[in-house]
C-alpha cells in the first residue's frame, strides 16, 4: 500500500504545479513585481495564518479530558464524526491532529514583524485583504477549525511547503528585494533548526494516520482545494500587479 505522504503528494501534483507557476509568482521570483506586490502577498498570508493558527490552537486545547470523550476513541465510523465540538474532541480525532498543531511552526508573529517593516508601524490600518483571501479564510474557519482531517490537509499544504520550497523562496526574495532578514522572517523557522529532519518526521506522522478511506479521500480533496485557494490569491494579486501596466487593476 502506498504511504499516505506519497499519496497526498501525488494527488496534489497538478494543483501544486498550477499554483507555483502563476504569473505573479513567476515574476515575483524574477524580481519583476514591485516591492508593493511582495508586501501585498505578505498581507494575504497574515490573514490565512491567523485562521490556520487559530484552528491549531483550538485543536491543541480541545483534547479529550473526560471519561466520555476518552471512551469514544476509535469509535469514529465516518468523516463527520471527527468534528471538534465546543471545547472537546473525540479520542480518535485527537490522535489525528496530535503532532501537527506544533507551536514551533507559528508564523503570525513573523508575518506581523515583516508587515511592520514593509508598511511601517500603522501597517494594520493600510493593508488590504483580497476577495480570494477572504474566501480562503472562510474555508479555514468553516472546515479546518472543526475537522482534524480538513485541518491537516490545509496544514500540509502551507507548512510543509514553507519548510520545503519556501526556504529557497525566502532567500531569493531577500536577495532580489534587498531585504536581508528584515521583511522575510516569515520564511525562517527559528525553532526548527533542521527543516529536513522536521519534514521527514512530518511525513512519518502523515503515514501513521489511522484514516478510513472516506477520511483519506476528504483530506486529499481538501488539500487540492487548498492549493487552488492559494492559486486564486496569486491570480488576484497578478491583476493588481500585472506584467503590462495597461492591465492594472486597483492596487491591493
Amino acid at each position: 500500500m502506498t504511504d499516505f505522504s506519497t499519496r497526498i503528494r501525488r494527488a496534489t501534483m497538478v494543483e501544486h504545479r498550477e499554483a507555483e507557476t502563476r504569473s505573479f509568482i513567476s515574476r515575483l521570483m524574477a524580481g519583476s513585481v514591485p516591492m508593493a506586490g511582495y508586501a501585498a502577498l505578505t498581507a494575504q498570508y497574515l490573514t490565512i495564518y491567523r485562521e490556520l493558527e487559530s484552528a491549531a490552537a483550538h485543536m491543541r486545547t480541545a483534547a479529550p479530558s473526560s471519561p466520555t470523550n476518552r471512551a469514544t476513541a476509535g469509535s469514529s465510523s465516518g468523516p463527520a464524526s471527527d468534528r471538534v465540538g465546543a471545547g472537546s474532541v473525540s479520542g480518535s480525532a485527537a490522535e489525528l491532529v496530535a503532532g501537527f498543531a506544533d507551536p514551533a511552526l507559528t508564523r503570525v508573529p513573523s508575518l506581523e514583524a515583516d508587515l511592520a517593516h514593509l508598511y511601517g508601524p500603522d501597517w494594520e490600518s493600510v493593508i488590504t485583504v483580497l476577495d480570494s483571501t477572504r474566501r480562503y479564510a472562510e474555508r479555514l474557519r468553516a472546515q479546518a477549525a472543526t475537522s482534524p482531517t480538513h485541518f491537516i490537509a490545509h496544514h500540509y499544504v502551507r507548512y510543509l511547503g514553507d519548510l520545503s520550497g519556501g526556504q529557497m523562496i525566502g532567500r531569493t526574495l531577500a536577495n532580489l528585494y534587498g531585504l536581508g532578514e528584515a521583511g522575510t522572517s516569515f520564511y525562517r523557522f527559528e525553532q526548527i533548526p533542521d527543516p529536513r529532519a522536521y519534514k521527514i518526521a512530518y511525513r512519518a506522522r502523515l503515514d501513521a494516520l489511522d484514516l478510513t478511506e472516506d477520511q483519506a479521500e476528504i483530506m486529499l480533496a481538501e488539500a487540492r482545494l487548498a492549493f487552488r485557494c492559494n492559486a486564486d490569491i496569486f491570480v488576484e494579486l497578478g491583476a493588481h500587479y500585472p506584467e503590462n501596466p495597461e492591465d492594472l487593476a486597483p492596487a491591493a
